[in-house]
Formats: C-alpha cells, structure tokens, sequence
C-alpha cells in the first residue's frame, strides 16, 4: 500500500515537471516524417512551423481528414535546420502507394 501511494505521487510530480523544449540547443531541425501518417508527422513538427501539403499523385487534392493520409516524401530533408523555412510534406491517401 506505501509503495502504491510513493509510485503515485511520484507520477503527479512528474507532470508537474514542464517539459525541456525539443530543441534546446540550437536551431530547430526538420524531423523525419515521410513514412508516418500526416497526424504524427504534424505532432513531430513544432507548433509554429508552416506546412506545406503537396498531393503526391498530382491530383491537386485538399486534405480535409489528416488521419486519412500519409506522407510520402518531405522537404526539408530530416536534421536540415529550419530557420523559419515552411516543411513541404507530400502526402497520399493511407491506402494508396507512395509515388516512386
């Protein structure tokens, strides 16, 4: 029972904790991307980076539902620092094939 109560307090100090900036030291970097589901890849970005979406089969697409697509390819390339450039994200419907 005290090392119930002991692990539980410790877990509500832990989300006390703020969390340390992905990026601390240095500029932010492009993650990689290409490959997850356009949900992810948005959660890997940071908030305040512009994004790009490109339909990859050159149908000139919306994207109304992001949990519905993938991404293909991205640019930047992953680790190429940002400097308040926009990320390009080239993305298909999650059942159709990436384009080669």
């Amino acid at each position: 029972m005290v090392k119930r109560i002991v692990t539980t307090s410790l877990l509500a100090l832990a989300c006390l904790v703020p969390a340390a900036p992905a990026q601390a030291d240095g500029p932010e970097r492009m993650p990689q991307v290409a490959g997850q589901g356009l949900v992810s890849a948005y959660q890997a970005l940071n908030y305040d980076t512009s994004v790009r979406l490109r339909d990859g089969r050159g149908a000139g697409r919306h994207v109304l539902w992001p949990a519905r697509w993938k991404v293909c390819a991205q640019s930047p390339a992953a680790g190429t620092p940002l400097q308040g450039r926009p990320a390009t994200l080239t993305v298909v419907k999650t059942h159709e094939d990436c384009p080669a």
